[in-house]
């Protein structure tokens, strides 16, 4: 009898163990391609840092698939990410100061509850640019030239409700004069535009702009930073134009955000590949000859980052009456 028990447990075992190898491993997250949602159009800067990033990670054996979808100020694109499973398989990449202009300018279906933080990339500079042969050198020039021209000048962005849209209001209020202004979905877009003469100035960011300084096609009038760019030495800050108004210095945070019920493990995975290539000397190589910094914040910092620029433009736009109703 006990040479029984004894041959039922090893079999016992024998078939635990079979079972506990036939079993399939728990995969690392992702398994499978991650959808990154751009709201711009293909070529931008956004899409040029996503890029870069994808490369790397694809090297580690993860997929992103990278979605540009322009239009609409980004709400399109954004209603997307905010209605998507919330299984860490889809991720949007905004600007932050459109993602948080949009949906307080206008209905979108989304609002910023519906969005958890996720990381930091990058740290952008808007830049306004016209062409080299205008003969304007600053930025008060380009609205004297509008003054003198009625209806003939005007300036660009990538959306009606982008981030440049916005800060010209300020630039606008402090010179007591206006531009009129022409949306497109993507900076590269404008920076086309701009080169072949269908605008007067482009206001976009140094990333899709400065080959074309390079070239000699345009001249930047003003930037965003707080002091000059090494990369731009002769293009002058807005402040310093503005006796050194330090409402001018702004900045244009870019990350990941996803829908709210994401899990939180998926949120700190995402955050820490991210991390990873941003660390990584090939990128970071690769995104300064793109004309970009690597920003890494993690999600709760970057989240709030988020809470105060919703905050902050809310406030312009509540000043300019451009608040929906």
């Amino acid at each position: 009898m006990k040479k029984i028990l004894s041959l039922a447990c090893c079999v016992l075992l024998l078939g635990l163990a079979v079972l506990g190898t036939s079993r399939p491993a728990l995969a690392a997250y992702p398994d499978r391609p991650v959808n990154i949602i751009i709201p711009f159009g293909p070529g931008g800067a956004v899409d040029i840092a996503a890029r870069i990033i994808a490369e790397y990670l694809q090297g580690k054996g993860i997929t992103l698939n990278i979605v540009c979808k322009g239009g609409g100020a980004g709400a399109p694109a954004m209603l997307d990410v905010a209605r998507a499973r919330p299984d860490g398989y889809t991720f949007g990449f905004p600007a932050v100061p459109t993602f948080c202009t949009t949906p307080q300018a206008k209905p979108t279906g989304y609002s910023l509850k519906d969005f958890k933080a996720v990381v930091q990339i990058t740290d952008m500079v808007l830049s306004l640019a016209v062409r080299k042969d205008s003969g304007i050198t600053n930025v008060r020039e380009l609205f004297e030239a509008a003054k003198a021209n009625p209806g003939k000048i005007n300036f660009a962005t990538h959306g009606a409700f982008s981030s440049q849209r916005l800060y010209m209001l300020m630039v606008e209020k402090k010179l007591g004069a206006k531009l009129p202004h022409v949306a497109y979905t993507s900076g590269h877009d404008v920076s086309t535009a701009l080169l072949g003469g269908h605008i007067s100035s482009a206001f976009g960011v140094t990333t899709n702009q400065l080959p074309y300084v390079q070239a000699g096609d345009f001249r930047i009038i003003g930037v965003t930073s707080k002091e000059r760019l090494k990369e731009l030495p002769d293009a002058p800050t807005f402040a310093e134009q503005f006796d050194n108004d330090q409402s001018l210095v702004f900045p244009s945070p870019h990350g990941l955000v996803a829908p709210r019920r994401t899990p939180d493990d998926k949120i700190i995975a995402m955050q820490n590949l991210i991390k990873e290539a941003l660390e990584d000397p090939g990128v970071q190589a690769k995104m300064a000859k793109a004309g970009l910094t690597c920003n890494y914040l993690p999600h709760d910092e970057f989240q709030k980052v988020i809470d105060n620029m919703w905050a902050t433009i809310g406030k312009v736009l509540k000043e300019n009456n451009m608040v929906s109703k």
